[in-house]
């Protein structure tokens, strides 16, 4: 008598059960994060895995491009999530095969509603030949870790030739020249984007395609939102911004949020607050309002739930200690950088500022980026304290803002993070502004929470005392 074994079926179990006493061994263990490593394990036991989270996700939407994607992807999920009752997704930012994997290891179910994925521009080519999207929303194309991708136009393409076999649904970004080129595929195409508003400008030092996607002459702008992203047109071929299918207008930055007015192809318009600083988040707002109605979701309740938003991974994120505010902001590429500091001078509390700029592979070795990156505009951050600066590469940054023109004395060097953030802690400001890199993103989240947590414990202490005093 011998037994029948389904060897696939074996194979999966195997997969899953590796990877999930991988993940709590990083997680209870070496108190990581555990958003990529899981789903390796899981992958070279079962490689076939990923084909299973695909059949098991009824709609499927896949977000890329350069600049964007964990937001707009952490904001479909909240707004999807109090819609539907199961939605698959990797909100941690691991945007790779393995790190789709570890979310669905970490999330294991029969059948989800939707899986919402955002994809590395370099991994997208792998992960379509297994998760076949409904939707791809495509954000815009930057330069970014050039010693990985390479110039922009090789992720341009190695996406273009990705999505042309899909029988897919494409968001596009109007008012990127890159992205709009999409339209050549012939697919379904929904294109957002912002509209001419009070932040637009008529120069953008930092423009990183200005040839036209179809002829390869200067396209002209009547104006710029940010980077290469406004409304362009050219002169020879006439290739210009797509019609809007929904665009964000009228945008008004005060009591720290954006408020604006998003409107439909139908011409309705509807009043939105969104919480967070950065006019590159009014681009990944549309885009998640965009696919919000192309499913039919009612705009009231999708305007009231992005009011609500919170994000919780180091992209905007702020923290209340009893004296000031820490915000965390992700920076990692020119535009990126650029964009932070031209949020920030729009904040005119008292500051200070703590880069952290490292070079760890997943950064990209080169960072060079920081030298394009517009940080001259520094000069127009009002009541401005101090500017630390940390990570592997703290003297690559303290030079780059003495040619930026800061005066010296305004920046102090520690390469070490945990001492950085404890002295910009100890700074006289109402606000701090962190700006790490990729790889320091995680680690100062936790050591802020780290002195988050004694500071409640010190506060709690204290109220205690002052009871018995009879003080409080």
């Amino acid at each position: 008598m011998g037994f029948n074994i389904d060897s696939s079926k074996f194979r999966y179990y195997l997969a899953v059960a590796a990877g999930k006493v991988t993940s709590f061994f990083l997680r209870k263990i070496l108190k990581s994060s555990a958003s990529a490593m899981p789903g390796k394990v899981a992958m070279v036991i079962y490689p076939e895995i990923l084909k299973l989270v695909n059949q098991r996700c009824h709609k499927k939407i896949l977000i890329t491009g350069t600049n964007g994607k964990t937001t707009t992807n952490n904001l479909l999920n909240f707004i999807f999530r109090r819609e539907f009752s199961s939605v698959l997704s990797n909100l941690r930012g691991a945007n790779m095969p393995q790190g789709l994997v570890s979310a669905f290891l970490h999330d294991l179910k029969k059948e989800y509603d939707w899986g919402i994925f955002e994809v590395d521009e370099g991994s997208f080519k792998s992960v379509v030949r297994d998760i076949k999207p409904d939707y791809v929303l495509v954000t815009n194309f930057f330069r970014d870790q050039l010693d990985r991708y390479g110039e922009i136009e090789k992720a341009f393409q190695d996406i273009l030739e990705a999505i042309e076999p899909l029988k897919t649904t494409l968001i596009l970004n109007a008012d990127d020249p890159l992205v709009s080129d999409f339209k050549k595929l012939n697919k379904k195409n929904i294109y957002y984007g912002v509209a001419h508003n009070q932040y637009s400008t008529d120069e953008q030092a930092i423009v990183e395609s200005r040839l036209c996607p179809s002829c390869n002459s200067y396209l002209e702008y009547d104006y710029y939102n940010y980077g290469q992203l406004g409304s362009y047109k050219c002169p020879d071929c006439g290739f210009k911004n797509p019609d809007y299918d929904y665009n964000i207008t009228e945008i008004d930055y005060r009591e720290h949020a954006y408020h604006f007015k998003f409107k439909k192809k139908n011409n309705d318009v509807q009043n939105i607050v969104f919480p967070y600083e950065g006019i590159f988040n009014a681009y990944n707002c549309c885009a998640a309002l965009s696919i919000s109605q192309e499913i039919g979701l009612p705009m009231k309740k999708v305007a009231h739930w992005v009011g609500e938003f919170e994000y919780h991974l180091g992209r905007m994120e702020n923290f209340q200690f009893p004296d000031k505010v820490v915000k965390i902001a992700l920076v990692k590429n020119p535009i990126g950088l650029t964009e932070t500091v031209s949020s920030i001078s729009l904040d005119e509390r008292d500051k200070s500022i703590l880069f952290v700029l490292n070079d760890n592979p997943a950064d990209g070795k080169d960072v060079s980026w920081i030298w394009d990156a517009e940080l001259e505009k520094i000069d127009k951050i009002k009541n401005l304290n101090k500017i630390f600066c940390s990570g592997r590469r703290a003297e690559d940054i303290a030079l780059r803002l003495k040619y930026a023109g800061v005066p010296v004395g305004l920046i102090e060097l520690d390469d070490d993070m945990d001492q950085a953030i404890g002295k910009v802690l100890e700074a006289e400001a109402e606000i701090i502004y962190l700006l790490p890199t990729y790889t320091a993103v995680f680690q100062a989240r936790e050591l802020v929470l780290a002195r988050l947590e004694g500071s409640s414990k010190k506060m709690s202490y204290l109220r205690e005392y002052l009871k018995k005093l009879k003080i409080s």
